[in-house]
């Protein structure tokens, strides 16, 4: 459920090449997070974090050779490049463990509203100014969060507020990226990531131990390198085309967690879910709209 966030490379940069690598990079994210909600029924998420990113590593590996190696693994700012790390390992157990109690589409659908959360923390963490526009679109994102979720006549459950603990964890570290961008080597980014997976989930994952069958070994082993090589198809999609037209292609996340939901998971599709998601979808790239206007005026 990550990404790397990158600026776009003028050398190689090709915007519909851009989008159709994040198109597949996000396939690639949604694939895996549907093996590992199947994992989560048989393994705890400690024991399921570690292994999966044993097996991401060996295509993160050959990123990082590509990306001049070791070159780039010191960060020019350690503390909020380390901060990052671990919040990224945090929000990952968050994650996988509301993929366990929640249908894949709840849970995408919550997280998708990073943007909404974004700019209300922006305020205070960075000190801008948010407009009519981006207040607006923020309380109609907050509407369709309540859409889906349905307080009062849906039973709220610890998966829920592990995924809305997901999506504030993706929001602080959307603010760290923005602190550090253009600044960092992604090698450094990757790095930290990577080490922050094992420093969070390893204490739970030797407690909680079990030896995996055979044919798990090859479930985790396939989200790994899925995971992994998202990573590296979403550098270059970042690299061929401007983050504003590669950011709202992880909405198409949305229509895997449906189909994979339905055919594997036996899940029903909701209108208030679909509505809702819609709402805060429309909401984030009316956000992603006004960031741009924002950033491109005097």
């Amino acid at each position: 459920m990550s990404s790397i966030d990158t600026a776009p490379a003028a050398s190689d940069a090709n915007p519909l090449h851009g989008v159709l690598l994040a198109a597949f990079g996000f396939f690639l994210f949604a694939s895996s997070d549907a093996i590992i909600k199947t994992l989560t029924e048989s393994y705890s998420i400690f024991q399921i974090i570690p292994m999966q990113v044993t097996f991401a590593c060996i295509p993160l590996l050959v990123m990082v050779v590509r990306e001049g190696g070791l070159a780039g693994m010191w960060p020019v700012h350690p503390k909020l490049v380390a901060l990052r790390g671990f919040l990224s390992g945090m929000g990952t157990i968050f994650g996988y463990y509301a993929f366990s109690t929640l249908p894949l589409a709840d849970v995408y659908a919550i997280a998708f509203g990073v943007p909404i959360v974004v700019t209300i923390l922006s305020i205070p963490v960075l000190g801008e100014q948010v407009g009519i526009y981006r207040w607006s679109a923020v309380l109609v994102g907050f509407v369709g969060i309540m859409v889906m979720v349905k307080p009062g006549s849906t039973e709220l459950s610890l998966g829920h507020l592990a995924a809305a603990a997901a999506m504030f964890n993706g929001a602080v570290i959307t603010l760290i990226l923005r602190k550090i961008a253009g600044t960092e080597h992604s090698t450094a980014l990757v790095t930290s990531v990577v080490v922050g997976l094992f420093v969070v989930s390893l204490p739970g994952a030797i407690l909680s131990f079990r030896t995996p069958e055979p044919w798990h070994v090859a479930l985790f082993a396939a989200s790994g390198l899925m995971m992994g090589i998202a990573q590296f198809v979403m550098l270059q999609a970042f690299r061929r085309a401007p983050a504003v037209s590669v950011a709202p292609m992880q909405y198409t996340m949305m229509v895997w967690a449906l189909l994979y939901g339905v055919v594997i998971f036996g899940d029903s599709l909701r209108f208030n879910l679909l509505l809702g998601a819609a709402i805060v979808m429309t909401s984030s790239l009316y956000i992603m709209h006004r960031e741009r206007v924002r950033r491109a005026a005097p």
